[in-house]
C-alpha cells in the first residue's frame, strides 16, 4: 500500500547515520552526520522524529539498527528516511532493492550531502548511478582484500591478530616474531601439556601461576587455552579455509611437541603423572613379597615419610625414608669417578665430538636432497590442479600432507645441526654429575633428590644388605667398571679408556 503524503498531519522523517569501524565511531563522524541531516530538516521544514545509528559497513547484509529502522518505518506514520550520503544507505544489490520497493511503495528517500531526493525524477537517476558507484567500490575493495589476503599466506604471513606468544613488526609487512615475555611462557605450556602432568583444568591454573595473560592483561581461560593447543600457527603452519601455508615466521614449539599434545587431547581414561613428594615412590618393591611398596607420610609430624607394603598378608612392616636416603647415597658413590677418570673421559668426549661432526653432515646432506624432492611434489600440485588432472579437495589434502614432511624434515635438520652440541654439553654435564652424585643427592630437596635417582635408576629393590639400584645406561656401565689402579699410560688404552669410551657411546 502506498503512503499518500498529503494525509499526515506533519511530515515526519527517520534520520540514519553510520560508519564503517569502532574507530570512526571514536571520532566526530557520527555526530557531524547528525549535523548535516538536522540543518536539513530544518531548511525543508521537516519534522525529525528519530535518528538511527550504526557502526557496520554498508557491504554487509543484515545490518540491525537498518533492518529496525525499516520496520519502524512501515509501522508508523513517516514519510521517509533522510540519509547524510547515499552510500550510507546501501552498498549491496539486496539492501539497494529493498530501498527501490520503499520508493514504490510512496517513502520518500533524502540524501543530504548530494542534495537529492527520490521525489524527483533527477535526484531518483543520479540516486542509482551513485548506488552502481558504491557497490563497484565495493567489489573492488573486496576483491583487493582478498588478493592481500592471499599474498600475504603464499608469504607465509598473516594480516589478521597473531595467536599469543607472537607480535608483529611494525613496519607493515605483516611480519610475526615471537613475543620475547610471552613466547616462552607459551612454549613451557605446550611442553608440560606434551608430558601428560596435566589436564585442562590444571593446564589453567598453570597459565595463571606462571603470569601468562592475554594482549588486555587478563587471565587466559580454559577455552582460550584450548584455542593455543590446537593452534597450527605455533610449530609453522598457518591453517586458514583458503589453504594450508608454511609460516615464515619462528616457530616457538616443535611438530613432535605439537603432536604430543594433540594425543593428549583427544585421548581419553589415560593415566596422568603428577608430581611426587616421595624420593623413592613406586620404585621400591617389598623385600618379602615383591610389591610395590607404598608411600605415606606420618600425620602427627610431616617430616616423617616412610614405605610400606600394601599387602595385608606380607609380614614387613616399613622402611623410613630417612633410612633409604643414607643407603641411595652409599650406591650413588659406586658411579662417582676418580680424577684419572675424569681426564680419561674428557679425552674420549673430545674424540667423540670430531667423529660425531662428520656423521651431522651426512645425515644433513641427506634431509636436504628429501626436501628438495619435497618442494618438487609442491610446485608439481599446482600443474596438476590446473590440468583437472586433481580436484581442489585432493589438492589440499596432499599439500597439507607434503607441508607437515617438510616441516618435520626442517625441524629433524634443525635438531641434527643443534643437538650434536647440545649432547656434548649434556655429556660433559655427566661428567661433572659422576664427580660426586652423592653430594649432589645430600644437598637436593625432595624433588630434586627423585629426579636425580629416575634420571639414572632404572629400578631399586631392597635385600639384607641394604637398598640396591638398578642402574638405567651408561650408569651400569661405570658402577660395573673395575676399579681403576694409579699409574700406568702408554699409547694404547687402558681398561679405564675402554669403558669411558663405551659410556660416551652407549649416552
Amino acid at each position: 500500500m502506498k503512503v499518500n503524503t498529503k494525509q499526515l498531519s506533519s511530515k515526519k522523517y527517520l534520520g540514519y547515520v553510520r560508519v564503517s569501524s569502532r574507530d570512526q565511531s571514536r571520532g566526530t563522524s557520527l555526530e557531524e552526520q547528525k549535523k548535516y541531516i538536522e540543518n536539513y530538516a530544518i531548511q525543508k521544514g521537516f519534522v525529525l522524529a528519530r535518528f538511527y545509528g550504526e557502526v557496520e559497513s554498508a557491504s554487509k547484509i543484515g545490518r540491525e539498527r537498518f533492518d529496525d529502522m525499516i520496520t519502524e518505518l512501515r509501522n508508523g506514520d513517516y514519510v521517509g528516511i533522510i540519509f547524510h550520503k547515499t552510500d550510507r544507505s546501501a552498498r549491496n544489490p539486496k539492501d539497494q532493492a529493498l530501498m527501490y520497493d520503499l520508493m514504490q511503495e510512496g517513502y520518500e528517500l533524502h540524501f543530504v550531502a548530494e542534495g537529492i531526493s527520490t521525489t524527483e525524477p533527477v535526484g531518483r537517476n543520479m540516486m542509482y548511478m551513485l548506488w552502481g558507484m558504491a557497490s563497484g567500490y565495493s567489489e573492488n575493495l573486496r576483491a583487493e582484500i582478498n588478493k592481500g589476503i592471499q599474498g600475504r599466506l603464499n608469504q607465509g604471513r598473516v594480516p589478521w591478530h597473531l595467536p599469543i606468544g607472537y607480535t608483529r613488526v611494525m613496519d607493515g609487512s605483516c611480519r610475526a616474531i615471537p613475543d620475547v615475555k610471552t613466547a616462552p611462557l607459551v612454549k613451557q605450556l605446550f611442553k608440560e601439556y606434551a608430558s601428560g602432568i596435566h589436564s585442562m583444568r590444571t593446564l589453567t591454573q598453570r597459565a595463571k601461576e606462571i603470569g601468562l595473560r592475554n594482549r588486555g592483561g587478563n587471565l587466559l581461560g580454559k577455552s582460550c587455552i584450548e584455542g593455543m593447543l590446537h593452534q597450527t600457527f605455533y610449530y609453522g603452519m598457518i591453517s586458514h579455509k583458503r589453504g594450508t601455508y608454511k609460516g615464515e615466521h619462528e616457530p616457538i614449539i616443535t611438530k613432535s611437541t605439537f603432536d604430543k599434545v594433540q594425543y593428549f587431547r583427544k585421548k581419553r581414561g589415560f593415566k596422568r603423572k603428577y608430581s611426587h613428594a616421595y624420593v623413592f615412590g613406586n620404585l621400591i618393591g617389598c623385600p618379602a613379597c615383591g610389591t610395590m611398596l607404598k608411600s605415606t607420610t606420618a600425620t602427627k609430624n610431616h617430616k616423617w615419610k616412610y614405605y610400606w607394603c600394601r599387602n595385608k598378608l606380607c609380614p614387613f612392616v616399613s622402611f623410613r625414608e630417612s633410612d633409604l636416603e643414607g643407603q641411595a647415597i652409599e650406591q650413588l658413590k659406586k658411579i662417582e669417578l676418580s680424577d684419572e677418570e675424569l681426564k680419561v673421559f674428557t679425552q674420549v668426549v673430545r674424540e667423540y665430538g670430531v667423529r660425531s661432526e662428520g656423521e651431522k653432515l651426512k645425515q644433513v646432506q641427506a634431509i636436504e636432497l628429501q626436501l628438495k624432492n619435497i618442494q618438487a611434489r609442491l610446485d608439481s600440485l599446482i600443474g596438476l590442479l590446473a590440468d583437472e588432472k586433481i580436484d581442489v579437495e585432493t589438492h589440499q589434502k596432499m599439500r597439507i600432507v607434503l607441508i607437515n614432511k617438510q616441516l618435520e624434515l626442517f625441524e629433524s635438520k634443525q635438531n641434527i645441526e643443534q643437538n650434536e652440541e647440545r649432547r656434548l654439553e649434556e655429556i660433559q654435564g655427566l661428567g661433572k654429575l659422576l664427580k660426586s652424585p652423592s653430594i649432589a643427592f645430600k644437598y637436593a630437596d625432595t624433588v630434586h633428590r627423585r629426579n636425580l635417582i629416575t634420571s639414572i635408576v632404572e629400578n631399586c629393590h631392597t635385600t639384607p644388605n641394604g637398598l640396591v639400584f638398578i642402574w638405567k645406561k651408561p650408569f651400569d656401565v661405570i658402577a660395573k667398571r673395575p676399579i681403576p689402579k694409579s699409574g700406568g699410560g702408554g699409547e694404547h688404552r687402558t681398561p679405564v679408556q675402554r669403558k669411558m669410551s663405551c659410556m660416551v657411546y652407549v649416552a
